[in-house]
């Protein structure tokens, strides 16, 4: 276990990693002003919010999530701002990933400006955590994410996210910061959490779409959005395989609702050109299995004596919601998902909610 002192020490040199490398995002970013867009195409900004006592009072475990991304027009082949032909020419280049047959594609790419993840045992009143519960940690991280769909029946996204975990990560100041503001009591264990390691996490996920009713592009429809993915690294290490059942209006323009992974979510993709209408709602329902070969948040730092607990291989989470479009320019998810018992001596289920509120600009 952790010494108290573990965290009494001045910032590493790992919390001047993570702002250099949003400022390379920035950079790259500044062309994207220039992209060309299709008709009515616009860039989207989203944030993410994901908590336990959205939904239940059950602060534990994961109990807090927080994403704020970029998603760009659609990028067309007579652009040649750097961001544009740098995302097109990874994307040729890794044909495997990307088919290039003559279909409709749309390609755009998604920036990850900032997001971070929390995670404690239990019972937070114990200044010495229970060392058969979840250890306390922090995630902050940036990435890029490469998207096409094709023919508006499978999507491709290859991503890549980078950042640390360990204190640095602001894992206790959030937590108790936010605490201290709405009354509620400070967790106590933070000085035992997981020592501060750079992350760096790849993914690749292929989601396809079958249509199974539907009475026109105005009318009332439904699908089922299977997908197979992979995930690597220090972080997270799992293979998944999912299957999203959606009914409504509008189910074009996405692939599902959006979440911060992992979970059976439809990714950042979404393009209104393809909602022929101002408006649109569906319900939902899926689940995820996933194979976890290494998660950090339970199997500890790789390279430092830090705590940790006994990891299940097998985790699922359902999941049940409402995604809206209203005006072409504002798009809600609402999420409620339920993961299973991810490490030996949990007890019981966990259940947070997902709030993502997305804006054309």
């Amino acid at each position: 276990m952790l010494s108290s002192d573990s965290d009494s020490r001045t910032p590493a040199a790992y919390s001047k990693f993570l702002p250099p490398t949003l400022l390379l995002g920035l950079a790259l970013l500044l062309p994207a002003g220039t992209l060309q867009a299709a008709s009515n195409d616009a860039a989207w900004w989203s944030l993410n919010a994901e908590n336990n006592n959205f939904v239940v009072d059950q602060d534990q475990h994961y109990v807090n999530g927080l994403n704020l991304a970029y998603l760009s027009p659609s990028l067309a082949a007579e652009d040649h701002s750097f961001v544009a032909r740098t995302s097109m020419a990874v994307e040729d280049a890794l044909w495997p990933l990307f088919p290039l047959e003559q279909k409709e594609r749309d390609r755009r790419f998604e920036w990850t400006i900032l997001g971070q993840q929390l995670f404690t045992p239990a019972n937070k009143n114990l200044s010495t955590p229970d060392p058969n519960d979840r250890p306390y940690a922090g995630w902050l991280y940036t990435g890029f994410n490469l998207l096409q769909d094709t023919d508006r029946k499978q999507l491709d996204s290859l991503s890549a996210t980078i950042g640390l975990v360990g204190p640095d990560a602001l894992g206790e100041q959030v937590q108790n910061g936010f605490h201290k503001v709405f009354g509620f009591g400070s967790a106590e264990g933070w000085s035992h959490q997981l020592r501060d390691e750079p992350a760096l996490t790849l993914a690749y996920l292929r989601k396809w779409r079958f249509a199974v009713k539907g009475t026109g592009t105005d009318g009332l429809n439904a699908d089922v959005v299977p997908e197979l993915g992979l995930t690597a690294g220090n972080v997270l290490t799992y293979g998944e395989a999912t299957a999203l059942l959606r009914a409504g209006w509008g189910l074009d323009g996405s692939f599902g609702p959006r979440l911060i992974q992992p979970g059976p979510t439809g990714g950042g993709y979404f393009n209104p050109n393809y909602i022929h209408r101002d408006w649109s709602v569906y319900l939902f329902g899926g689940f995820q299995q996933r194979a976890v070969a290494h998660n950090i948040f339970l199997d500890g730092n790789s390279y430092q004596s830090s705590p940790s607990v006994d990891r299940y291989i097998w985790v699922h989470d359902e999941v049940m919601g409402v995604s809206a479009l209203g005006w072409r320019r504002v798009r809600i998810d609402f999420t409620y998902v339920r993961r299973s018992e991810e490490f030996r001596g949990q007890r019981g289920d966990d259940r947070y909610g997902s709030i993502d509120v997305s804006t054309r600009w």
